[in-house]
Protein backbone atom coordinates (compact mmCIF):
# COMPACT_ATOMS: atom_id res chain seq x y z
CA UNK A 1 0.00 0.00 0.00
CA UNK A 2 1.26 3.48 -0.89
CA UNK A 3 0.78 6.58 1.20
CA UNK A 4 -1.31 8.75 -1.12
CA UNK A 5 -4.27 11.06 -0.45
CA UNK A 6 -7.86 9.97 -0.83
CA UNK A 7 -10.69 11.76 -2.60
CA UNK A 8 -9.72 15.34 -3.39
CA UNK A 9 -6.93 15.36 -0.79
CA UNK A 10 -3.32 16.42 -1.35
CA UNK A 11 0.06 14.88 -0.68
CA UNK A 12 1.56 17.37 1.79
CA UNK A 13 5.30 17.63 2.44
CA UNK A 14 6.51 19.63 5.45
CA UNK A 15 10.17 20.47 6.14
CA UNK A 16 12.00 23.19 8.03
CA UNK A 17 15.43 24.75 7.88
CA UNK A 18 17.10 24.76 11.26
CA UNK A 19 19.54 22.99 13.53
CA UNK A 20 16.94 20.73 15.14
CA UNK A 21 15.20 19.47 12.00
CA UNK A 22 17.47 19.72 8.98
CA UNK A 23 20.92 18.18 9.42
CA UNK A 24 23.11 18.96 6.39
CA UNK A 25 20.06 20.57 4.72
CA UNK A 26 18.78 17.17 3.59
CA UNK A 27 15.07 17.85 4.12
CA UNK A 28 14.97 21.49 3.00
CA UNK A 29 17.01 20.69 -0.14
CA UNK A 30 14.66 17.85 -1.03
CA UNK A 31 11.45 19.88 -0.81
CA UNK A 32 13.01 22.69 -2.85
CA UNK A 33 13.96 20.16 -5.53
CA UNK A 34 10.46 18.64 -5.42
CA UNK A 35 8.99 22.10 -6.01
CA UNK A 36 11.16 22.49 -9.10
CA UNK A 37 10.95 18.92 -10.42
CA UNK A 38 7.15 18.74 -10.07
CA UNK A 39 6.62 22.39 -11.09
CA UNK A 40 4.59 23.42 -8.07
CA UNK A 41 4.07 26.97 -9.30
CA UNK A 42 1.14 28.13 -7.14
CA UNK A 43 2.87 29.70 -4.14
CA UNK A 44 2.20 31.95 -1.16
CA UNK A 45 4.05 33.24 1.89
CA UNK A 46 2.33 32.67 5.22
CA UNK A 47 2.03 35.48 7.76
CA UNK A 48 4.51 34.23 10.34
CA UNK A 49 5.41 37.47 12.11
CA UNK A 50 5.88 36.75 15.80
CA UNK A 51 7.15 33.17 15.44
CA UNK A 52 10.86 33.97 15.18
CA UNK A 53 13.60 35.14 17.54
CA UNK A 54 15.89 36.94 15.10
CA UNK A 55 19.03 36.34 17.15
CA UNK A 56 18.68 32.67 16.23
CA UNK A 57 16.76 32.85 12.91
CA UNK A 58 18.65 35.73 11.37
CA UNK A 59 17.33 37.79 8.45
CA UNK A 60 19.60 37.82 5.41
CA UNK A 61 20.70 40.54 3.00
CA UNK A 62 20.22 39.57 -0.65
CA UNK A 63 21.28 41.60 -3.68
CA UNK A 64 20.00 41.82 -7.23
CA UNK A 65 22.08 42.14 -10.39
CA UNK A 66 22.43 45.88 -9.82
CA UNK A 67 23.75 45.24 -6.27
CA UNK A 68 20.59 46.67 -4.69
CA UNK A 69 20.08 45.18 -1.26
CA UNK A 70 16.87 43.78 0.18
CA UNK A 71 16.11 41.78 3.33
CA UNK A 72 14.91 38.18 3.32
CA UNK A 73 13.06 37.60 6.58
CA UNK A 74 12.67 34.08 7.97
CA UNK A 75 9.24 32.66 7.24
CA UNK A 76 7.17 29.88 5.71
CA UNK A 77 6.30 29.33 2.05
CA UNK A 78 3.54 27.11 0.66
CA UNK A 79 3.78 25.73 -2.88
CA UNK A 80 0.97 23.86 -4.62
CA UNK A 81 0.48 21.98 -7.85
CA UNK A 82 -0.13 18.52 -9.28
CA UNK A 83 2.11 15.58 -10.11
CA UNK A 84 0.72 12.75 -12.24
CA UNK A 85 -2.79 13.84 -11.27
CA UNK A 86 -2.08 13.95 -7.52
CA UNK A 87 -2.49 17.33 -5.80
CA UNK A 88 0.75 18.21 -4.01
CA UNK A 89 1.48 20.84 -1.36
CA UNK A 90 4.92 21.70 0.01
CA UNK A 91 5.24 23.68 3.24
CA UNK A 92 8.77 24.78 4.02
CA UNK A 93 10.78 27.54 5.62
CA UNK A 94 12.57 28.36 8.85
CA UNK A 95 11.97 26.43 12.05
CA UNK A 96 9.97 28.66 14.43
CA UNK A 97 11.40 29.77 17.75
CA UNK A 98 8.29 31.15 19.43
CA UNK A 99 4.56 30.43 19.92
CA UNK A 100 4.72 26.82 18.76
CA UNK A 101 1.07 26.10 19.59
CA UNK A 102 -0.09 28.90 17.30
CA UNK A 103 2.41 27.83 14.67
CA UNK A 104 1.02 24.28 14.62
CA UNK A 105 -2.48 25.62 14.04
CA UNK A 106 -1.27 27.88 11.24
CA UNK A 107 0.61 25.14 9.37
CA UNK A 108 -2.21 22.60 9.71
CA UNK A 109 -5.10 25.01 9.14
CA UNK A 110 -5.71 23.82 5.56
CA UNK A 111 -4.82 20.14 6.03
CA UNK A 112 -7.82 17.81 5.83
CA UNK A 113 -8.56 14.20 6.69
CA UNK A 114 -8.23 13.32 2.99
CA UNK A 115 -4.64 14.60 2.85
CA UNK A 116 -1.49 12.54 3.36
CA UNK A 117 1.22 14.40 5.30
CA UNK A 118 4.92 13.55 5.00
CA UNK A 119 7.12 15.16 7.66
CA UNK A 120 10.76 15.31 6.49
CA UNK A 121 13.81 15.76 8.70
CA UNK A 122 17.50 15.04 9.09
CA UNK A 123 19.70 14.48 12.14
CA UNK A 124 23.40 13.97 12.75
CA UNK A 125 24.10 10.45 13.89
CA UNK A 126 26.86 7.85 14.29
CA UNK A 127 26.68 6.51 10.72
CA UNK A 128 29.48 6.12 8.12
CA UNK A 129 29.37 8.23 4.96
CA UNK A 130 30.66 5.25 2.96
CA UNK A 131 27.49 3.22 3.46
CA UNK A 132 23.83 3.85 2.53
CA UNK A 133 22.46 6.47 4.91
CA UNK A 134 19.56 5.07 6.99
CA UNK A 135 16.08 6.59 7.03
CA UNK A 136 13.63 6.11 9.91
CA UNK A 137 10.01 5.83 8.77
CA UNK A 138 7.30 5.84 11.43
CA UNK A 139 3.95 7.31 12.44
CA UNK A 140 1.86 8.10 15.50
CA UNK A 141 -1.12 6.26 13.93
CA UNK A 142 -1.14 2.52 14.75
CA UNK A 143 -3.69 1.68 12.05
CA UNK A 144 -1.73 3.59 9.42
CA UNK A 145 1.47 1.85 10.54
CA UNK A 146 -0.18 -1.55 10.04
CA UNK A 147 -1.40 -0.60 6.57
CA UNK A 148 1.98 0.72 5.44
CA UNK A 149 4.11 -1.87 7.23
CA UNK A 150 6.07 0.76 9.19
CA UNK A 151 6.81 1.33 12.87
CA UNK A 152 4.62 3.14 15.39
CA UNK A 153 6.57 5.97 16.97
CA UNK A 154 7.18 5.09 20.62
CA UNK A 155 9.48 7.95 21.60
CA UNK A 156 9.00 9.82 24.90
CA UNK A 157 10.98 12.91 25.87
CA UNK A 158 11.91 16.39 24.57
CA UNK A 159 10.62 17.08 21.09
CA UNK A 160 11.06 19.50 18.19
CA UNK A 161 8.56 21.12 15.87
CA UNK A 162 8.39 18.16 13.45
CA UNK A 163 7.64 15.75 16.28
CA UNK A 164 4.97 18.11 17.57
CA UNK A 165 3.39 18.21 14.12
CA UNK A 166 3.29 14.43 14.00
CA UNK A 167 1.50 14.24 17.35
CA UNK A 168 -0.85 17.08 16.46
CA UNK A 169 -1.75 15.43 13.14
CA UNK A 170 -2.68 12.26 15.00
CA UNK A 171 -4.71 14.24 17.55
CA UNK A 172 -6.66 15.88 14.74
CA UNK A 173 -7.27 12.59 12.90
CA UNK A 174 -4.90 13.51 10.06
CA UNK A 175 -2.74 10.91 8.30
CA UNK A 176 0.97 11.65 8.73
CA UNK A 177 4.27 9.77 8.51
CA UNK A 178 7.73 10.82 9.69
CA UNK A 179 10.86 10.34 7.54
CA UNK A 180 14.20 11.12 9.19
CA UNK A 181 17.56 10.56 7.48
CA UNK A 182 20.74 10.00 9.48
CA UNK A 183 23.74 12.11 8.45
CA UNK A 184 27.33 11.40 9.62
CA UNK A 185 27.94 13.52 12.71
CA UNK A 186 31.59 14.04 11.79
CA UNK A 187 30.54 15.88 8.60
CA UNK A 188 28.39 18.66 10.02
CA UNK A 189 29.42 21.74 8.06
CA UNK A 190 28.21 21.09 4.52
CA UNK A 191 25.00 20.10 2.72
CA UNK A 192 24.79 16.39 1.97
CA UNK A 193 23.35 15.37 -1.43
CA UNK A 194 23.71 11.75 -0.32
CA UNK A 195 21.38 12.39 2.60
CA UNK A 196 18.91 14.15 0.32
CA UNK A 197 19.07 11.21 -2.09
CA UNK A 198 18.35 8.73 0.72
CA UNK A 199 15.38 10.82 1.83
CA UNK A 200 14.11 11.10 -1.75
CA UNK A 201 14.33 7.33 -2.17
CA UNK A 202 12.33 6.85 1.03
CA UNK A 203 9.65 9.24 -0.25
CA UNK A 204 9.48 7.32 -3.52
CA UNK A 205 9.08 4.02 -1.70
CA UNK A 206 6.28 5.20 0.55
CA UNK A 207 4.35 7.21 -2.07
CA UNK A 208 5.10 5.27 -5.25
CA UNK A 209 5.85 8.59 -7.00
CA UNK A 210 9.20 9.15 -8.70
CA UNK A 211 11.21 12.28 -7.91
CA UNK A 212 13.29 13.00 -11.01
CA UNK A 213 16.41 14.89 -9.89
CA UNK A 214 19.05 13.60 -12.36
CA UNK A 215 22.00 15.54 -10.93
CA UNK A 216 21.45 14.28 -7.38
CA UNK A 217 23.20 10.93 -7.83
CA UNK A 218 26.23 12.64 -9.40
CA UNK A 219 26.34 15.19 -6.58
CA UNK A 220 26.02 12.37 -4.05
CA UNK A 221 29.05 10.58 -5.49
CA UNK A 222 31.05 13.83 -5.53
CA UNK A 223 30.08 14.51 -1.88
CA UNK A 224 31.22 11.03 -0.85
CA UNK A 225 34.57 11.46 -2.62
CA UNK A 226 35.04 14.81 -0.90
CA UNK A 227 34.23 13.20 2.44
CA UNK A 228 36.80 10.46 1.71
CA UNK A 229 39.48 13.10 1.16
CA UNK A 230 38.51 15.01 4.31
CA UNK A 231 38.60 11.90 6.49
CA UNK A 232 41.95 10.78 5.03
CA UNK A 233 43.58 13.96 6.33
CA UNK A 234 42.62 13.23 9.94
CA UNK A 235 43.89 10.03 11.61
CA UNK A 236 41.22 10.31 14.30
CA UNK A 237 38.47 10.37 11.65
CA UNK A 238 40.09 7.43 9.84
CA UNK A 239 39.80 5.31 12.98
CA UNK A 240 36.30 6.60 13.72
CA UNK A 241 35.16 5.70 10.21
CA UNK A 242 36.61 2.18 10.47
CA UNK A 243 34.71 1.60 13.68
CA UNK A 244 31.44 2.88 12.20
CA UNK A 245 31.89 0.74 9.08
CA UNK A 246 32.53 -2.38 11.17
CA UNK A 247 29.46 -1.68 13.27
CA UNK A 248 27.38 -1.09 10.15
CA UNK A 249 28.67 -4.17 8.31
CA UNK A 250 28.14 -6.45 11.30
CA UNK A 251 24.42 -5.73 11.10
CA UNK A 252 22.77 -8.40 8.98
CA UNK A 253 19.14 -7.31 9.12
CA UNK A 254 18.21 -4.27 6.98
CA UNK A 255 15.78 -3.00 9.58
CA UNK A 256 18.51 -2.92 12.23
CA UNK A 257 20.01 0.21 10.69
CA UNK A 258 16.63 1.85 11.09
CA UNK A 259 16.48 0.76 14.71
CA UNK A 260 19.95 2.20 15.28
CA UNK A 261 19.11 5.56 13.78
CA UNK A 262 15.83 5.66 15.74
CA UNK A 263 17.78 5.10 18.95
CA UNK A 264 20.24 7.79 17.89
CA UNK A 265 17.35 10.16 17.23
CA UNK A 266 15.91 9.58 20.71
CA UNK A 267 19.34 10.07 22.29
CA UNK A 268 19.79 13.32 20.38
CA UNK A 269 16.41 14.70 21.46
CA UNK A 270 16.96 13.81 25.11
CA UNK A 271 20.42 15.41 25.09
CA UNK A 272 19.00 18.56 23.53
CA UNK A 273 16.38 18.69 26.27
CA UNK A 274 19.05 18.47 28.98
CA UNK A 275 21.20 21.15 27.34
CA UNK A 276 18.40 23.74 27.33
Amino acid sequence: MTFLPSGSGALVFIAFEGQDADASEAASSLVKDIIEAWRLNDSEILDTDGFYEFRFSEPEIVRDEANRASIAWPGIEVHRGHHLGTPVTVVHGHEPGLKWREFLSLVLSDVTAEDSVVLLGGLHAEVPHTRPLPVVTNTEDARLAAKLGIEVNGYEGPIGILGLLGVECDRRGLHAVNLWVGVPDYLTDSPSPKAELALASAVERITGLEIDIPILEEESRAWELGADELVALNPHLVELLKGLEQLNDSTELPEASGDAIAAEFERYLRKRGRDR
